[in-house]
């Protein structure tokens, strides 16, 4: 029943059905549970299954790549990512195409993957990835990680409100493309108060409750041992989670 044949059968299924008429999927991932429940199958099968059916359909895909290089250089065809293995192994493919921004990068693999190029220096402003992405048929795609334990695309829409336990902040660092110098002062959103000040830390699960009632949530699986594969059309989550922090300023916090 767990094994190679049923993950990918199942897998190709929930894209055909979900995503056949998408050209991005923004992917949110963890591999953890799927090694635990199909055991037959290892981290590189996994990723490797699951970015084919989504090559073999022409659709793009984003995966975060963040290093958080808050000052000194950034190289974009040497630094690594201390996110999830996905992201590590995308990152070795040779037609992979990193986005520039040092502290929130993105990598995109397929037709498009272009569309991380250029991006613009505000990680969640005018020229960002999600604002790119919003312009597009696109899927946020969360596989092995359920939606309440967070997605970027918050930060997207706390900027837009201007919110208020949240501030712009320059980064200096310099960004380099093997010797060439791309640029600096990049800026990204970012929480007030002291590292471990917990009053304004992101929080999804109140969103999440909001969110998985919505007709275009859709998933299979199971959350709990973090097997589950889950697609969100990108717009239409954009507009409920604002609807939502429109009437309350603090969903997205603890």
């Amino acid at each position: 029943m767990y094994n190679k044949k049923d993950f990918k059968i199942k897998l190709e299924k929930f894209i055909k059905i979900h995503l056949k008429n998408y050209d991005y999927v923004y992917l949110t991932s963890d591999i953890r549970g799927f090694l635990q429940t199909y055991r037959s199958l290892n981290a590189n099968e996994i990723c490797s299954i699951l970015i084919s059916l989504l090559l073999k359909k022409n659709i793009t895909t984003i995966i975060p790549a963040y290093t958080y290089t808050g000052k000194g250089k950034f190289f974009l065809n040497k630094e690594n990512s201390n996110l999830s293995y996905m992201t590590k192994w995308i990152l070795k493919k040779k037609n992979t195409i990193r986005s520039e921004h040092p502290i929130f990068s993105v990598c995109a693999i397929g037709k498009n993957s272009k569309i991380v190029k250029n991006i613009g220096k505000s990680a969640f402003g005018l020229n960002s990835i999600f604002d790119r992405l919003l312009k597009k048929k696109s899927s946020l795609f969360h596989f092995g990680r359920p939606f309440s334990y967070g997605n970027t695309m918050i930060h997207f829409i706390e900027q837009k409100y201007s919110s208020s336990y949240r501030f712009h902040k320059i980064f200096k660092t310099k960004v380099y493309k093997n010797k060439k110098f791309i640029g600096s002062n990049y800026s990204a959103f970012v929480r007030k108060g002291k590292v471990h000040d917990k009053r304004f830390v992101s929080n999804t699960t109140k969103i999440s409750k909001v969110i998985k009632k919505k007709n275009f949530f859709k998933q299979i699986g199971n959350e709990k041992n973090l097997t589950n594969i889950t697609h969100l059309d990108l717009k239409k989550t954009y507009h409920s989670m604002c609807k939502a922090y429109q009437k309350n300023n603090r969903i997205f916090i603890n």
